[in-house]
């Protein structure tokens, strides 16, 4: 059996409910600049501007099943750091996952991005 080395499922199988698909987020702070250069700091600013995204849809981190996210080309050195900050927003049954290491994203600025699918309660 394959089995996982971080705190993520290997699949979810989904019966009734509403998908909800969540764009790349990235940390961009209230007034749409970007929150900080440091990307465990952006990383957390992510999570947290998901969260809500995902309130005002009727939802919350817990409904994510599937959440893929993008690092620059430097990030290994912090790694570590990353995965603490994942583990405060996605505890217990973990969403499957996806890290992926891009060259570059479409501003300089933007360290880490992160994307979502959810399943909201098809009765909210």
């Amino acid at each position: 059996m394959y089995r996982a080395t971080w705190q993520f499922n290997q699949a979810v199988r989904i019966r009734g409910g509403d998908l909800l698909f969540v764009s790349g987020i990235v940390g961009l702070a209230p007034d749409g600049s970007i929150a900080t250069d440091d990307i465990v700091e952006q990383s957390q600013v992510a999570f947290e501007n998901l969260s809500m995204v995902l309130e005002e849809a009727g939802g919350s981190l817990a409904d994510v099943i599937k959440v893929n996210v993008y690092v620059g080309e430097s990030y290994s050195h912090r790694r570590d750091d990353l995965r603490k900050v994942r583990a405060r927003f996605f505890t217990g049954d973990y969403p499957v996952s996806t890290l992926i290491q891009v060259a570059g994203f479409a501003n300089p600025e933007y360290l880490f991005e992160v994307e979502a699918i959810a399943v909201l309660d098809s009765d909210g």
